[in-house]
Parts: structure tokens; C-alpha cells; sequence
């Protein structure tokens, strides 16, 4: 591939990337949910009855984080904690009826930001589109950049 064309691939991915999480954080914003807590309501959606420590696995974050993001959550009525009944050392989340319609909204957006992306495409292209996307995502994960890549040497600078 030519190399202007990589760097236009590149940006036109940022420029997207950018745009979804512009898009994002004002539908998150309006429902009076940081980032971080709309990632763990949409978790908690998903996974009935989780605890703190599962949070932290799925944000990669420190368990004291993970529990500052669940008392915000609690704080707002999003969520309520109650101790395991089988280790009395874990919290278990479970969503409010104001959390299960928040992560409801949620879910519509992102269906929407998902239409978006797949306007004026045909069935095909859509397929094409997302298995396009998956080996993209699959080929900058498995192939980081490793430190210093791409960098101009201190001589230049």
C-alpha cells in the first residue's frame, strides 16, 4: 500500500474515532454519567449481579477506583451494593430501575452512532465494513507500535 494512502487510512480512522466519542460523551454528559460510569453501567448490564473485583478486571483499574466509579454510580441512584452472600469480602452491583433505563439509552445510542457509520451502504458492505473493522482492530493489537517507533532520531530534533 502506498504510504499516503496508510497515513489518509490512518486519519480517516482518527477523524471517525474522534467524531464517535465526541457524539458519545455528549449522550453520556446528558445523562449525568462520567465515561467511566457509563462503561460500567453498560457492564453491569451485561453481567447480573457482579461484584466490584469484576469491574476492575473489565476496566483494567485499580480496585479502589473501581469502587469510587461504583459509589459515584450509588451516589446517583444508578446502582445499589449489597455483600456477597457467599464471601462477605465482595460487593455485589445491581442496577437500579433509573440504571437498567439509563443503560437502556445507552445501548440505543450506540445503536444509532452504529446506523450512522452503515448509512448508504448496502448489506454487503455492511458485512464487508465490520470484517474490515475487525482485522484493522485485530492487526494494531496484535502489532502495537513498540517504544520509539516512527520517532525522528535526537539528532534531528
Amino acid at each position: 500500500m502506498e504510504k499516503d494512502k496508510e497515513f489518509t487510512v490512518a486519519r480517516l480512522i482518527l477523524r471517525m474515532a474522534n467524531q464517535i466519542v465526541k457524539n458519545r460523551n455528549l449522550h453520556v454528559k446528558a445523562l449525568g454519567l462520567t465515561t467511566e460510569q457509563a462503561d460500567s453501567l453498560l457492564f453491569f448490564l451485561s453481567h447480573e449481579n457482579a461484584v466490584i473485583n469484576d469491574l476492575k478486571d473489565y476496566l483494567c483499574v485499580t480496585h479502589q477506583t473501581a469502587r469510587g466509579i461504583v459509589q459515584r454510580m450509588e451516589g446517583k441512584g444508578v446502582v445499589t451494593t449489597r455483600k456477597s452472600p457467599t464471601d462477605g469480602r465482595y460487593q455485589v452491583v445491581s442496577l437500579s430501575e433509573k440504571g437498567r433505563k439509563m443503560g437502556t439509552i445507552l445501548l440505543e445510542n450506540g445503536i444509532q452512532t452504529g446506523s450512522r457509520l452503515l448509512h448508504g451502504m448496502t448489506p454487503e458492505q455492511e458485512d464487508l465494513f465490520l470484517q474490515l473493522m475487525q482485522l484493522a482492530l485485530e492487526n494494531v493489537e496484535n502489532h502495537p507500535i513498540s517504544s520509539g517507533e516512527g520517532m525522528l532520531p535526537p539528532e534531528i530534533l
